[in-house]
């Protein structure tokens, strides 16, 4: 997959999404409600009106697809994200199946499908986050692309180091994500499952990355 291909998958997926909207939309009550978010018991708590409900998706798909095209010509360190390809089309490919799947979750609502919207959009999440970690550890030093800290940015062998542990994590978590979303259990467990996984996915690198600093200059001058 290359940059101009995952374009044109942009502009197929963000055409047929709102063709479906358009569609689906048109054939409802104009006051019609649908569920744009879950509570942590599985239960919607959230709704708005049809046509911003339908359209949101495709909406944010398209703008960050368009900002991820752009990436490049925005990103001060480009030689650290022309090495980090991998990373950086795994993260525009999971986005695209997370608008997708809320696409998706929002047009069963709209059609009484009775699709288990919260767990499809859990399960599309944890896939992201599986592609994503398995590149993060492949990827170089950049601005604003990977675990930014002040340490990974001042150190490429911090950055190497704390995104290999990241990129491990990250995918960890996202598996773990997919199976409590698979699984028949409470949602109450699911939201257990993604706080402490995703949470250590994001502390413990950042802390890894300050000690990892600290113990490069401590053996600096000791040299």
């Amino acid at each position: 997959m290359t940059r101009n291909k995952l374009a044109i998958a942009s502009i197929v997926l963000v055409t047929l999404m709102l063709a479906l909207a358009l569609t689906i939309g048109s054939r409802l009550p104009g006051d019609m409600q649908l569920p744009i978010h879950w509570n942590l018991r599985g239960e919607v708590d959230g709704f708005s009106g049809k046509w911003a409900a339908l359209l949101m998706p495709a909406g944010i798909t398209a703008a960050l697809s368009l900002l991820l095209f752009f990436l490049p010509s925005l990103e001060p360190r480009g030689e650290g994200l022309k090495r980090s390809q991998g990373l950086y089309l795994a993260a525009w490919a999971g986005l695209l199946l997370m608008g997708a799947a809320i696409e998706l979750v929002t047009l069963s609502a709209a059609l009484d499908w009775n699709v288990p919207g919260d767990q499809v959009i859990l399960a599309a999440a944890g896939v992201m986050l599986v592609l994503i970690g398995n590149y993060l550890g492949k990827s170089r030093s950049m601005y604003l692309v990977g675990i930014r800290t002040p340490w990974t940015l001042a150190s490429e062998e911090v950055w190497i180091k704390t995104h290999r542990l990241g990129g491990k994590l990250m995918a960890a978590s996202g598996l773990l994500i997919i199976v409590a979303a698979a699984l028949p259990v409470q949602p109450f467990f699911r939201a257990i499952v993604v706080g402490v996984s995703v949470g250590a996915a994001v502390i413990v690198p950042v802390v890894y990355s300050y000690f990892l600093w600290r113990h490069g200059k401590k053996h600096q001058v000791n040299e």
